[in-house]
């Protein structure tokens, strides 16, 4: 009968043990995973970029990936620097060349003087040039566009949320969007000017 008993005893205190890990478990991935807490997910978010980042060195520089299902780019706004709200929709008609990137992300800034030489000969075209930096405040984004004397676009993505909805899963990546509103194609990597070149005058526009 003890031993009867205490078999029971432990069994009890067991399923008591499990039930306080599963719960915690629970609690701990709705912290992390929950639309309320936005912090918490831009940190993972942002833990993520840094590892996927860190493995570009091993793509291909001219792995471009085509969209062939003609769906649309996904309106978003954003602030510039300057405090200005834009959204993708004030481009209509226009040529769009998104680049997701942040100060921090070594390729990124290898291929920023080639996005400057871009934006330098194409904006007076119908071509726009807009970066999006991702998670940095305005006084550490403008610091660097200050010191480097880049001119291009950029708008800020705080809480990455426009990141998430183009599924961007390392920097820089680049997306080209047709005068349509189509998305054409993107590449994941730094790329140099010619292959910018290339990139938006893809025979779909």
């Amino acid at each position: 009968m003890k031993k009867l008993f205490f078999i029971l005893a432990v069994l009890v205190l067991f399923s008591l043990s499990f039930y306080t890990v599963m719960r915690y478990n629970k609690n701990k991935s709705i912290k992390t995973n929950g639309s309320d807490d936005a912090n918490n997910t831009k940190v993972t978010v942002t833990d993520q970029l840094n590892q996927s980042t860190a493995a570009n060195s091993s793509i291909s520089k001219n792995e471009i990936f085509k969209n062939t299902t003609n769906s649309k780019a996904i309106n978003f706004k954003l602030k510039t620097l300057d405090g200005k709200e834009i959204s993708l929709s004030d481009f209509k008609g226009k040529k769009i060349f998104l680049n997701f990137w942040a100060t921090w992300c070594p390729p990124c800034r290898q291929e920023m003087p080639e996005l400057e030489k871009l934006y330098q000969e194409t904006k007076d075209s119908d071509i726009v040039i807009l970066t999006i930096n991702l998670g940095e405040d305005a006084k550490t984004v403008e610091s660097f566009m200050d010191k480097n004397k880049y001119n291009f676009n950029v708008a800020l993505d705080l809480d990455q949320d426009v990141a998430i909805k183009y599924s961007i899963v390392s920097i820089p990546t680049s997306i080209f969007i047709d005068s349509e509103g189509n998305l054409v194609s993107k590449k994941i990597g730094p790329m140099t000017l010619e292959e910018m070149k290339d990139f938006v005058t893809s025979p779909k526009k």
